[in-house]
């Protein structure tokens, strides 16, 4: 066990300093030695997620596809299912929705509800249905993620699931609401040490307060150097906050967040935020 929370720590550290090409090498290194089929679903695992933030989507789906079928083979244990959450992982990034939320329920009938990977999956599939804007769906399991999450004292989820209710209540314009849910995010995020969280939170509640965009802007390219999950969580930020914010100031931070998904490949986000964009320079005509 230690070795494979060894190489994957290694690993996640090359692909969060956008060094790919480094990460699958080894990555197809260590699969050639490895006869431990566990230790090769993590690794075509890393692999596919280094792929895909390459802009290798096809390579990430193959790469996918055989950590999936070894992990399908494994013998029946907890740690079969916190394997499929990760391949789940894959699956959203990639946009294939159905098959993500299918193995998230699986994850969900076999593990205890205070397993961090059950919880996890309650937020994965809340946001699912975000993505899908289907928010009464999106709200039931991010709440629910939130209400087991401080009933069993993981902080770090709980954090997630409360920052992800602050965006839901920013989509259905409830500033208030997003506001006291991005309050208590905050301190649950510094209880938990997430250092990616506390500076996206920080930012959206200076957005919603107002401050100069240049101040702004200032800021997210400093959170963009910190690696590629810290720029593609911003980018979320900026397009869903943007709802509660002037149509001007929304305008310039949604071209910010299309930016950053066209950078790190995420063709789906970038879509989305295309799509209100025009909608927001229709309502000036």
């Amino acid at each position: 066990m230690t070795q494979y929370i060894e190489i994957e720590r290694y690993l996640e550290e090359l692909i969060e300093e956008g060094k790919y090409n480094e990460a699958i090498s080894i990555a197809n290194w260590e699969i050639n030695q490895s006869k431990d089929r566990n230790l090769m679903a993590l690794l075509l695992y890393e692999k596919g997620k280094a792929l895909y933030f390459s802009g290798d989507q096809m390579g990430a789906m193959e790469s996918i596809k055989q950590a999936h079928s070894l992990v399908d083979d494994m013998e029946e244990s907890d740690s079969k299912y916190e394997m499929l959450f990760h391949i789940a992982g894959l699956y959203l990034m990639a946009g294939d929705m159905e098959n993500s939320k299918r193995m998230y329920h699986t994850v969900l009938g076999n593990l205890p509800e205070n397993n961090h990977f059950y919880l996890a999956s309650l937020h994965n599939i809340g946001e699912i249905y975000k993505r899908e804007d289907d928010l009464k769906n999106a709200e039931k399991y991010f709440t629910r993620c939130y209400n087991l999450s401080v009933k069993h004292g993981d902080n770090f989820m709980a954090a997630y699931s409360a920052e992800n209710l602050a965006e839901l209540y920013a989509v259905k314009g409830d500033r208030k609401k997003s506001e006291e849910w991005l309050k208590i995010a905050l301190p649950l995020s510094r209880k938990a040490g997430e250092n990616r969280l506390v500076p996206l939170i920080d930012l959206a509640l200076r957005m919603l307060k107002g401050e100069k965009n240049e101040y702004i802007l200032e800021r997210v390219e400093e959170i963009k150097r910190l690696g590629t999950h810290h720029a593609h969580d911003m980018a979320d930020m900026l397009l869903i906050f943007s709802v509660l914010l002037k149509r001007e100031d929304a305008i310039k931070y949604v071209k910010e967040a299309i930016l950053i998904y066209s950078e790190i490949g995420d063709g789906y986000m970038e879509k989305k935020g295309i799509e209100y964009l025009e909608t927001l320079e229709k309502e000036g005509k």
